[in-house]
């Protein structure tokens, strides 16, 4: 009975935390970078450093938008869980846009964003970008 116990009580902890998004996103900046119009929909390699203190991870993703569009650019795992959407069904204009996350850096397995491989999603109604990410 105590192993059952347990069982459960470990599958209820890893579910209830893989279903977890973060919704604060007071440390994510949108900025156009560019009046250029671009030609189609882009997403850049996602481009990762440490900040000065070298307490955060600075994700970094380029968006190439050619019309007004709404969408969405979220970090996911490797399990397909959501954790972070950077841009939640917002409409920007046409443009080139510059997104900054700044993701706590950690080097454990127990923490919220654990070294290893992330995905991270452009999505408008009519396609999906997807480019992957590691972290040390």
């Amino acid at each position: 009975m105590k192993f059952l116990i347990v069982f459960v009580f470990l599958f209820f902890d890893t579910g209830v935390y893989s279903q977890i998004i973060d919704k604060d996103t007071s440390d994510v900046v949108i900025r156009k970078t560019k009046k250029d119009i671009p030609v189609e929909y882009n997403i850049s390699d996602v481009i990762i450093k440490l900040d000065k203190l070298q307490t955060k991870n600075v994700i970094r993703v380029d968006l190439d938008i050619p019309a007004k569009t709404t969408l969405s650019l979220s970090v996911s795992d490797t399990s397909g869980n959501t954790i972070i959407y950077l841009i939640n069904d917002q409409t920007l204009k046409a443009g080139v846009y510059r997104v900054k996350w700044e993701m706590v850096f950690c080097r454990t397995s127990n923490c919220d964003y654990p070294p290893g491989r992330y995905l991270c999603a452009f999505e408008t109604d009519q396609f999906v970008f997807t480019r992957d990410f590691y972290l040390k």
